[in-house]
């Protein structure tokens, strides 16, 4: 760099312009002598910007960018970024508005099942960066009074995560995590509820029925016991609602994402 007045903060705030694509007066304090001119030199750090934004993305999507390839991930990256740019202190932040991008982006849209993939891909990595908690037992469960039950209200933990998913985007992303051929995208008759979460450092997402889907809704939500039970009313039987809830709970338990009970 030439010398120049501009403290350090300011020439630091002036490149971030620069590689923003912003207005800024860098130039002026970059050296323009051979062997590389003022702009070669900006083109440089340029560059590199935008290289390791699309490695975030390319990171965090392991399996889009294995059904892409090499060169169309590159240039979805190269788009995604210029439409994008990144306001997150931490790169691991960057690349939430992918899945968007991709639905509403030619050609990538003409693919739905690519922004799916995305979103899933994304989800996963926020389940397996959430802060942890200690789970409650299945033990826990029964040792409640009875009496209690119908006011009984829980707490889930800070990993478990819902998608709706329209195609199967599980079992590609599934396929081509074995290093497997992956099916041919299939549209499915109705969306399809998934859960996911974390338990001992390792993800896990399984789909869900309806009637799962509506009592973990609204547990979630903050219902009881006896508000789930209602859920399920929509669905059951009322002589099938008290076994399929207590069901619920039990797998939920097992699966490790009740941490409190009230």
């Amino acid at each position: 760099m030439q010398q120049s007045a501009m403290p350090l903060r300011q020439l630091q705030q002036e490149l971030q312009r620069h590689l923003l694509g912003e207005p800024s007066t860098i130039s002026g304090a970059i050296v323009d002598a051979p062997p590389l001119s003022a702009a070669e030199r900006l083109g440089i750090y340029s560059n590199a910007y935008r290289v390791r934004l699309i490695d975030a993305l390319r990171d965090t999507h392991p399996m889009l960018h294995a059904v892409l390839g090499d060169e169309v991930f590159a240039a979805l990256g190269e788009g995604f970024v210029a439409a994008h740019p990144s306001v997150h202190r931490s790169i691991r932040w960057y690349g939430a508005e992918l899945a968007e991008y991709l639905g509403r982006t030619t050609p990538y849209d003409g693919q739905p099942i690519l922004a799916e993939l995305a979103q899933l891909e994304w989800t996963l990595a926020e389940v397996f960066d959430a802060p942890d908690a200690e789970p409650v037992t299945r033990a826990a469960l029964t040792a409640v009074d009875p009496a209690a039950w119908n006011e009984l209200r829980f707490k889930f933990h800070p990993s478990l995560r819902q998608l709706q998913l329209c195609w199967n985007t599980a079992a590609v992303w599934q396929a081509l995590k074995r290093d497997a051929a992956p099916p041919e995208p299939l549209r499915a008759p109705n969306p399809a509820s998934w859960v996911l979460w974390r338990q001992h450092l390792q993800n896990y997402f399984r789909s869900m029925a309806n009637d799962e889907a509506a009592a973990l809704a609204a547990a979630l939500q903050g219902a009881s016991f006896g508000e789930i039970c209602a859920a399920l009313a929509e669905s059951l039987s009322e002589e099938q609602i008290p076994l399929r809830a207590a069901s619920l709970l039990g797998l939920w338990a097992d699966s490790g994402i009740i941490v409190d009970i009230r």
